[in-house]
């Protein structure tokens, strides 16, 4: 049989192809069959992953006997798309019983704000079997001392948030803020200033270069546009928020995504997570050491959030599972966060990669500052907030979605009309009102109130939980309201944009 050669010829090319990942791969240390096993799910990345399953299993070795650990992590998204799955499995599992010591999936969730791990601590409740109520919360409380917990936090508090769940269901293992990053290259082809402020995103010679993530997919993200809403008002934070989203080329689903492309010049400037965009300024400096991308926190106009830990009810390792939180809190732990990568083996830092991302215990900052590659002490940036509004959290993705999301190509078309009309133009004020208007919205006893300020949150919080409740569907609530709600509000949205437009044209 004659054999094509010709054929066959892409053959060594496609194998080299496809062994180079693996060959740039993160190695991990090779363990013990003894080995034992932990079950961590988490939005983290794989350096972190990879640091801290070397770490851990180190710092076993030497405290347990000689024994390894091999961690097993779960990654299915970002921390909403966890919570979400979180809540399914343990929903379903209570409709089998009660949740039982052993009988789940996970150990920790490791990883995420503290809005997600605070969900964590809700009641969740389904109908067993037997017809009767069970209720379990996803993540228990662990029961360190008094003692313990001042030695490796000190005063529980970092700005308005708090260092570890004070019922003890959650501690941070690192702290997090928000920013921009941007490209230098590229604002400098644009003639945009480098950034300091959120306000900088809304500069209209950046339409189609600004990259954001959508709220509903990231809870990092839906916590930076809740702070910037808290810091500079409701109104005011909206309008930055709406501006900048008529620049945006994408709503990403990962906040990971946004530096990258900052990076490689496809976005000119984005919001991140501050150790998002430190990381990706370090990976693609020039060779003489010059940035080509930056990051930046707008000054007093960020907030410091933990990065928590949670131990998971009914999870198959609690005992190694605590361990693994203790690990996270000791010197060898919080140093794999910040430090430059270890010289030897017995050294403080990371092996393989540099994490960039700011430790939570204060004896970081106060004892080993200079070791710190970022010179950065988050317990001086944080700052309180004078009031904060427990109700903005659950506005930030339907209306970012709605105004936004839904109707972006709408939006920027707006957007574009307002700014090709010269200054003084007479239609201008009244097609900026038609932008930043909000709509209305009928709770159930006929009230009609408007979403242009905070005040009413609460009321139409409170009407979404009565549509859904056996009271209100009693009294014939639409149990989805909540969805029409939005579903109106991005019709309001659309048809302003359109009379935005057509306002520009008039007098073409």
């Amino acid at each position: 049989m004659r054999v094509d050669w010709l054929k066959w010829s892409f053959l060594p090319a496609l194998l080299v192809v496809l062994g180079v990942p693996f060959l740039f791969r993160p190695r991990v240390a090779a363990v013990d069959g003894d080995a034992l096993r932990l079950v961590i799910i988490t939005p983290h990345n794989e350096q972190i992953r990879t640091e801290f399953s070397l770490g851990f299993d180190r710092w076993h070795r030497a405290h347990y006997g000689g024994r390894g650990v091999v961690i097993d992590w779960r990654t299915p998204g970002g921390t909403s798309e966890i919570r979400r799955q979180l809540f399914a499995e343990y929903e379903a599992a209570l409709r089998r019983g009660p949740i039982q010591p052993g009988s789940m999936s996970y150990d920790l969730l490791f990883g995420g704000g503290s809005y997600e791990h605070n969900q964590m601590m809700k009641p969740i409740t389904a109908t067993g079997p037997d017809g009767q109520p069970n209720s379990a919360t996803v993540s228990i409380a662990v029961e360190f001392s008094a003692e313990q917990l001042y030695e490796w936090y000190g005063e529980n508090q970092i700005g308005r948030n708090v260092l570890y769940e004070p019922g003890l269901h959650w501690f941070g293992t690192a702290v997090s803020g928000f920013g921009i990053v941007y490209n230098i290259d590229v604002l400098d082809r644009l003639g945009v200033s480098r950034p300091q402020t959120w306000e900088d995103m809304t500069d209209p010679r950046l339409v189609g270069w600004v990259a954001l993530a959508d709220p509903g997919q990231s809870g990092s993200i839906a916590t930076a546009l809740e702070v910037i809403l808290q810091r500079l008002g409701w109104r005011e934070g909206w309008r930055i928020l709406r501006e900048s989203a008529a620049n945006t080329r994408y709503f990403a689903d990962s906040s990971s995504k946004i530096p990258i492309d900052v990076s490689l010049g496809e976005a000119a400037m984005g919001m991140c997570i501050d150790f998002y965009g430190r990381t990706q300024a370090q990976f693609i400096r020039n060779a003489d050491g010059s940035e080509r991308v930056g990051y930046v926190d707008p000054p007093r106009l960020s907030d410091i959030d933990p990065d928590p830990i949670s131990l998971l009810n009914g999870g198959p390792h609690p005992e190694l599972a605590i361990r693994f939180i203790e690990y996270c809190l000791t010197i060898e732990g919080q140093a794999l966060w910040d430090f430059p990568i270890a010289q030897s083996e017995g050294d403080l830092g990371p092996r393989q990669f540099e994490l960039r991302r700011l430790p939570a215990r204060r004896i970081m900052y106060e004892q080993y500052f200079d070791r710190l590659i970022d010179e950065v002490n988050p317990f001086e940036l944080a700052e309180p907030i004078d009031s904060w509004n427990p109700d903005m959290r659950s506005f930030v993705a339907p209306l970012l979605g709605a105004m936004a999301i839904d109707n972006l190509d709408e939006l920027q078309a707006a957007w574009k009309a307002i700014h090709a009309l010269p200054a003084g133009d007479a239609r201008l004020a009244e097609m900026r009102r038609l932008l930043n208007a909000m709509p209305a919205v009928t709770l159930l006893d006929g009230t009609v109130v408007s979403l242009d300020s905070a005040e009413h949150l609460a009321a139409i919080r409170a009407d979404w939980k009565m549509a859904r409740s056996a009271e209100g569907l009693a009294r014939g609530a639409d149990p989805l309201k909540a969805e029409h709600d939005r579903i109106a509000w991005a019709e309001f949205f659309r048809s302003n944009y359109a009379a935005i437009v057509e306002l520009g044209e008039s007098s073409r």
